[in-house]
C-alpha cells in the first residue's frame, strides 16, 4: 500500500518539476510565467478551493546577450534586465565618483561606471516599498547627460541580486539609457580606454504584458491567515529553491486543507502565488495591496514561504510582530518538525511588507539562506537537483497543525 507520505513526496516532486520546465522562465509576463500560474489555478481548484485570478499590467524582457568592442578587445557583456537595446558607437568616459556624473562631455558617449559609483545596485524609481534619494540622483543625472550607453563594472551583491554576477546595478524598466554589466576582471580594456572609440551592441527589448496573482480561499476573508509564495523567477533561472519549492508548499497544503479533509477550518485561509516579487516593481504585490487597501486588518497573520527546500541544511522560521499567544501556538505546531528551527529575522522577501508595517508575520526560509543568496538564487544553477522534496512535505505539514488548531478564531 502506498502511503500519504509517499503520496505527499511524489506531489512535491510533481509540483517542483511542473513550475521549474516552463519555459523560457517565471518572469511575470512571460509564456513560462503563464503556464505556471495555470498550473497553481488548477491544482487548486482540483483540491476544492475557490480560485481567484488577480491580473495586473507588467512590463515584460528578452535578451539575447550584448558585447562592446574597443581597441582590439570584444568584451561580452551582461544586459541588465528590463533594459533596452542598443547599437551605436562613441569615446568611453569612465565615471568613479557621484561628483563625475557632472562631466559636461557624456552625450552621445559609451559610459562606463566604477568605483564608488558600483558599490550597491540603485533602487528603482518605481519600486513601491523603498526609495533612496541618492539612487534616484544618479539615475536622473545620468539620463539627463545623454550617453548612448552605460556600462557598470559589478561583481557579487548576495544581499539583493543573489548569486548573479555580475550583479545588474540598474533594473529598472523606467531607466531610459540602454545599461549593460560586466566584471571586473573583464573590465580593463575599458577601465584603462578613457577617450578611446567603443562600439556596443545590447540585444535587449521590453514590452507591456499582462500577468496574475492566483488566490485560493476559504472561509471568512473577515478574518483569515494568509499564506504567500512568489511564484515568479528572475530572467533565466528555473526557480527551484527561489522559489518554485514555496510555491509547490503552497499546493500541497491545499490538499492537506482540503474541503474534503478538512470540512471546516478555525480560520479564514488565503493561499496567495504571488506574481512579482523578483520584478523590479513588484507588480503582484502592488495589485493584491490595492485590492486590499483599507482591509489589511482582517489579515491577522501573513505567512511567507520563499527559498525553502534546500538540500543544504534545514529550514527555518522567523516572526515579526507576533503576540505572545500566537507565537506559542506556532512554536508548538513546529516543535515536532525537527528540520525547522526558529533562524535570525530576514527582510529580502515579501513578508517584509508586512513586518515593517508593525504587522504580524511568520516568514519560512532556508535555514543557510544567506550562503544560498550567495551561491544559488537567481542563477542558471538553481534547478531541481537542489531540493529536498522531504523539506518541502515537512513544512506543509507543520503549516496543516499550525492552521487546523488556529486558536482565537472567532
Amino acid at each position: 500500500m502506498i502511503s500519504e507520505a509517499m503520496v505527499s513526496l511524489a506531489a512535491a516532486q510533481q509540483h517542483l518539476v511542473a513550475l521549474c520546465s516552463v519555459k523560457p522562465d517565471r518572469r511575470p509576463g512571460s509564456r513560462g510565467n503563464h503556464q505556471a500560474t495555470e498550473y497553481a489555478a488548477s491544482e487548486f481548484v482540483r483540491t476544492g478551493w475557490g480560485v481567484q485570478e488577480q491580473e495586473f499590467l507588467c512590463l515584460d524582457w528578452d535578451t539575447d546577450g550584448g558585447s562592446v568592442r574597443v581597441g582590439g578587445s570584444i568584451l561580452e557583456l551582461n544586459p541588465s534586465p528590463y533594459g533596452l537595446g542598443v547599437a551605436a558607437s562613441g569615446p568611453l568616459r569612465v565615471l568613479r565618483s557621484v561628483e563625475s556624473l557632472k562631466r559636461e562631455d557624456l552625450a552621445g558617449a559609451i559610459v562606463v561606471l566604477a568605483g564608488d559609483l558600483t558599490s550597491e545596485p540603485l533602487t528603482p524609481r518605481a519600486y513601491p516599498f523603498y526609495q533612496s534619494e541618492e539612487h534616484t540622483a544618479i539615475l536622473d543625472s545620468l539620463e539627463r547627460s545623454a550617453p548612448a550607453a552605460v556600462i557598470a563594472v559589478t561583481g557579487l551583491y548576495p544581499e539583493l541580486c543573489g548569486a548573479l554576477d555580475p550583479f545588474p546595478l540598474i533594473e529598472d524598466g523606467d531607466f531610459t539609457i540602454p545599461t549593460a554589466n560586466i566584471r571586473p576582471t573583464e573590465a580593463a580594456p575599458l577601465l584603462d580606454g578613457e577617450g578611446l572609440t567603443a562600439s556596443i551592441e545590447i540585444r535587449s527589448a521590453r514590452r507591456p504584458a499582462m500577468a496574475r496573482n492566483i488566490i485560493a480561499a476559504r472561509g471568512t476573508r473577515d478574518h483569515r491567515i494568509t499564506v504567500a509564495a512568489h511564484i515568479d523567477t528572475k530572467p533565466g533561472t528555473p526557480g527551484a529553491v527561489d522559489n518554485a519549492a514555496g510555491v509547490a508548499v503552497l499546493l500541497l497544503l491545499a490538499d492537506l486543507l482540503s474541503p474534503e479533509r478538512h470540512p471546516h477550518l478555525p480560520v479564514g485561509i488565503e493561499l496567495l502565488a504571488v506574481n512579482g516579487e523578483d520584478h523590479f516593481a513588484a507588480p503582484g504585490e502592488v495589485a493584491w495591496l490595492e485590492a486590499n487597501d483599507g482591509k489589511l486588518d482582517a489579515v491577522s497573520l501573513l505567512i511567507n514561504i520563499d527559498g525553502v527546500g534546500c538540500c543544504e541544511g534545514g529550514s527555518a522560521f522567523s516572526l515579526y510582530n507576533v503576540d505572545d499567544d500566537a507565537t506559542a501556538h506556532i512554536e508548538r505546531s513546529f516543535a515536532d518538525h525537527d528540520d525547522l528551527t526558529e533562524g535570525p529575522a530576514w527582510y529580502q522577501s515579501d513578508h517584509a511588507i508586512f513586518a515593517m508595517q508593525g504587522r504580524a508575520a511568520l516568514a519560512i526560509t532556508t535555514e543557510r539562506i544567506q550562503e544560498m543568496l550567495a551561491v544559488l538564487f537567481h542563477s542558471a544553477d538553481d534547478t531541481p537537483d537542489k531540493v529536498d522534496v522531504n523539506r518541502i512535505v515537512s513544512i506543509a505539514t507543520a503549516l496543516e497543525s499550525l492552521l487546523v488548531n488556529w486558536p482565537g478564531a472567532e
